[in-house]
């Protein structure tokens, strides 16, 4: 038992470090967010379930503002927009157990369904949580003219369907093609 809750742990923190040098590789563009770094969590939770999940996204959240990558405001900000915000990427662990028996049964519409359930409650907590952290404290950065809400919701709408449509592709190919990396040996 200690054995397998150590391996869970230090895979989840590999997870973590690997989410956060995928995320500092494509750097966020001004008015858009990439991050691939939901690719491993989002993997990680569906392989470990909802908990672990959620452990390894906020170490993901910690890891940026430990390294001096944050782009910090204020602490409520930077608590919102990273520990919190990457935290909710383990959320797809919800759908952990069901993935992984109909990977068991070779049932591909569950599968898929559930998959694109988890990386769609992942994704969309993540930007929610940038959301209103733009209109809170970004919100002074928005065009002369534009209301904070439509600031956030253009830069975190935008992000968010972009971050949603590749976290999805490449987890249902990785399900498809290497079905074995959400299989526990």
């Amino acid at each position: 038992m200690y054995k397998e809750k150590l391996l869970i742990l230090l895979e989840g923190a590999l997870m973590a470090a690997i989410a956060t040098v995928l995320s500092a590789v494509v750097p966020t563009v001004e008015w858009f967010d990439i991050s691939l770094g939901i690719i491993p969590i989002v993997i990680f939770s569906i392989r470990r379930g909802l908990k672990a999940g959620l452990l390894s996204g906020l170490l993901w959240g910690l890891l940026p503002i430990l390294i001096g990558r944050a782009s910090i405001l204020t602490v409520t900000q930077g608590i919102l927009e990273y520990p919190v915000a990457n935290m909710v990427v383990g959320l797809a662990g919800i759908y952990s157990n069901q993935i992984k028996q109909a990977l068991s049964n070779n049932n591909w519409h569950v599968i898929f369904s559930r998959s694109l359930l988890a990386v769609f409650i992942a994704v969309f907590a993540k930007y929610f949580c940038h959301f209103i952290a733009g209109i809170i404290f970004w919100g002074s950065y928005a065009p002369k003219g534009m209301s904070p809400v439509l600031y956030s919701l253009f830069v975190n709408g935008g992000s968010f369907l972009f971050n949603l449509v590749l976290a999805g592709i490449v987890v249902v190919a990785l399900e498809r093609k290497a079905d074995r990396i959400f299989a526990l040996s």
